[in-house]
């Protein structure tokens, strides 16, 4: 029997297979410069730490969760997620301060003076009682849920931050200068929304809000929501298109919110095996393109077991019985393949300039030696490719490329390093 099994596995080899197990040594992406994180919630929370290293509430950093009778603060949920993030090192994205869904029903019948008032005792209590937030959600979906309705948590609140103003968006330009009044510089302020990568309009009028909020350094980061409703029927060229796009901002880039469904339509498959496969594909085709684009920092999954919001579609990566679905076991082995942890700090000296790139010279200081640079288009396309000696204080270059975003490859040896650079 001990020689047949030793067939068996070398026959899983030979076809390119490997025998899966379920035992873990730490998250997913642990040792990676960027994060996979998922929800918290009870029903996500089994196992948590052996896949990922990134905490978000999925409810209980609202404020309809928090605050539901005036004046009276339940933050047991809210206190359990921070904790987990912190006791492991885990960066800790605080969900969310201003929406216009989830939000305290006695809010809407108040006036203007007194919104405004509540609204700063909300930033206020979260700011007091955590103080290390890494990445904070000032505003979630502006665009397509803001807080300018009464009824069925709505908020009815814009106006108390000025409605829209002159620019169209006052209110979420003040929601910022709060956060950057209640907040530490440390934490790092967020904007968030939903259905970018399907829609160039959407996501130019994101871009838009984006610009407010830069002109007045107000912002740090970018959430995008990636839903499957998002990317589901999308080609691959848009959804790369518009999510270059947002990250010409030049600020990094965080998806917030992913999920994939397990259909095509909206009935189930006919069997678990069609369902299994049609998800694998799924993340195949999309996980990658998020995360190997180099103005994302950080994913983050909504969630993975059953009882997350999506399990009705099949987005659970996690069966009832705890069994790991095909593209949980893919999402393991492909990330541990992927983006070395020291790509970035191989050649911590080296620097490139301007950037934005306006007379398309380049500027390289700090090489040391000689290197190999390559440059590709955010499709992955080689455009340039040369070699300098990099003995001089300084060498430079002559790009001649039509504006937009490129990724630039320095290589010495077997040491590697990217930058973004954006030719204008």
């Amino acid at each position: 029997m001990p020689h047949l099994y030793r067939l068996f596995l070398l026959t899983l080899a030979f076809c390119g297979l490997q025998a899966t197990s379920h035992a873990q040594t730490g998250p997913i992406a642990q040792g990676k410069p960027k994060f996979l994180g998922n929800i918290f919630s009870s029903a996500q929370l089994p196992g948590f730490n052996q896949y990922w290293n990134q905490v978000v509430p999925e409810n209980a950093g609202k404020w309809g969760s928090v605050e539901n009778t005036r004046d009276v603060m339940n933050w047991t949920e809210l206190d359990a997620a921070y904790k987990l993030a912190k006791d492991n090192g885990y960066p800790f994205r605080m969900h969310v301060l201003v929406w216009g869904n989830q939000q305290p029903a006695w809010i809407e019948t108040l006036s203007s003076a007194e919104q405004l008032e509540e609204i700063k005792v909300w930033f206020e209590a979260v700011a007091q009682r955590y103080p290390a937030i890494d990445f904070l959600e000032v505003v979630n979906e502006p665009i397509n849920d803001p807080p300018t309705t009464p009824g069925s948590g709505g908020g009815n609140y814009a106006k108390a931050l000025g409605g829209s103003g002159a620019s169209g968006w006052e209110w979420v330009v003040a929601s910022f200068r709060l956060a950057r009044q209640y907040f530490p510089k440390t934490t790092k302020l967020m904007i968030n929304e939903y259905s970018l990568t399907n829609s160039s309009s959407r996501a130019a009028t994101y871009v838009g809000i984006i610009n407010l909020l830069k002109a007045e350094n107000l912002i740090d980061a970018v959430g995008i929501q990636g839903h499957y409703f998002s990317t589901k029927g999308i080609a691959n060229p848009t959804l790369t298109s518009n999510l270059n796009l947002i990250a010409a901002t030049n600020l990094p880039i965080y998806i917030t919110e992913m999920d994939i469904d397990d259909r095509a339509g909206t009935q189930p498959p006919a069997n678990q095996t069609v369902a299994d496969q049609y998800q694998l594909d799924e993340y195949k085709r999309i996980f990658p393109l998020f995360w190997e684009h180099p103005s994302v920092r950080g994913i983050t999954l909504w969630g993975y077991r059953p009882g997350m919001w999506r399990t009705e579609q099949g987005a659970n990566l996690i069966r009832s019985n705890g069994e790991e679905r095909p593209a949980l076991t893919w999402l393991r082995a492909y990330v541990a393949a992927t983006l070395t942890a020291s790509k970035e700090e191989a050649l911590p000296t080296w620097q490139v300039y301007p950037n934005p790139v306006t007379q398309q010279r380049l500027i390289f200081t700090g090489l040391g030696k000689k290197s190999l640079l390559s440059i590709v288009d955010m499709k992955g396309t080689l455009l340039k490719k040369m070699e300098v000696k990099g003995l001089a204080a300084q060498e430079e270059i002559a790009l001649d490329l039509p504006p937009g975003m490129y990724i630039l490859r320095v290589q010495q040896g077997d040491l590697v390093a990217t930058r973004k650079v954006v030719v204008q």
